[in-house]
C-alpha cells in the first residue's frame, strides 16, 4: 500500500473514531483530497483494486513476474527494462493475447509494485560476481577478525577505501529493475 492510500486510510479510521468531528478535518490533517475521501466513504474501491480488471496481466501474473525480477536480482542478472517487457509480453503471449504493451507499460507496473524499481546497474565481470559468495565473504572477514585480533588494532583505526578502478573503453552502465531495497546492482559482464 502506498503513502497516499495509507493517508486515506487513516482519515477514514480516525473520521469513524470520532478524532476529527468533520470530513473537512480529517482531510486537512491526513493531507488527502475531500472527494476522495467522500468516495471511499460512499463505497467507491482504490484505483488499484477498482481498475484491476483493466489490467493486462492478473495480479498473479504480476506477482510471478515481481517474484522472477527479485530472484534474477539475487543471481546477479538483475532484468533490464527490455527484458521485463519481453517476459510480460511472454506471459500474454501464453494467454493468447498478442496485442503489444503499451509505451508506459514497465512505468506502470512499478508503480503497481513498489517491491521493484529502476536502479542504475553497474557493469562488474562475470568471474568478480561468481567468486563472491557469502561463504567466501564469510571467511575473509573472519580472517581479517582474526588478523585484527593479532596485531592488536583496535576498531576506531580501521576506515574504508573503496576503488572500483578505471573504466577503459564503453561503459555498460543500464537501467536494470531491482528490490526497493538497493540503490544500485551489479550486472555480470558477457565479456571475460
Amino acid at each position: 500500500m502506498d503513502d497516499h492510500e495509507v493517508a486515506i486510510q487513516n482519515a477514514i479510521r480516525d473520521l469513524n473514531a470520532g478524532v476529527f468531528k468533520s470530513q473537512r478535518a480529517a482531510c486537512q490533517a491526513w493531507g488527502v483530497p475531500r472527494a476522495t475521501l467522500q468516495g471511499r466513504l460512499a463505497g467507491r474501491a482504490p484505483n488499484a483494486i477498482a481498475h484491476h480488471q483493466q489490467q493486462r496481466l492478473t495480479p498473479g501474473q504480476e506477482e510471478f513476474l515481481v517474484q522472477w525480477i527479485l530472484d534474477e536480482d539475487l543471481r546477479a542478472q538483475p532484468p533490464a527494462h527490455s527484458r521485463v517487457r519481453e517476459m510480460a509480453i511472454r506471459i500474454l503471449h501464453m494467454n493468447g493475447d498478442y496485442e503489444p504493451l503499451g509505451h508506459n507499460w514497465v512505468s506502470s507496473f512499478l508503480q503497481r509494485n513498489p517491491c521493484v524499481h529502476s536502479v542504475v546497474g553497474r557493469s562488474i565481470e562475470a568471474l568478480r560476481a561468481e567468486a563472491a559468495s557469502p561463504e567466501l565473504i564469510r571467511t575473509f572477514l573472519e580472517l581479517v577478525e582474526a588478523t585484527r585480533l593479532r596485531l592488536g588494532i583496535q576498531l576506531r583505526d580501521i576506515y574504508n577505501m573503496d576503488e572500483t578502478g578505471i573504466a577503459i573503453g564503453v561503459c555498460n552502465n543500464s537501467r536494470v529493475l531491482a528490490s526497493t531495497y538497493k540503490r544500485k546492482a551489479y550486472v555480470k559482464s558477457p565479456e571475460n
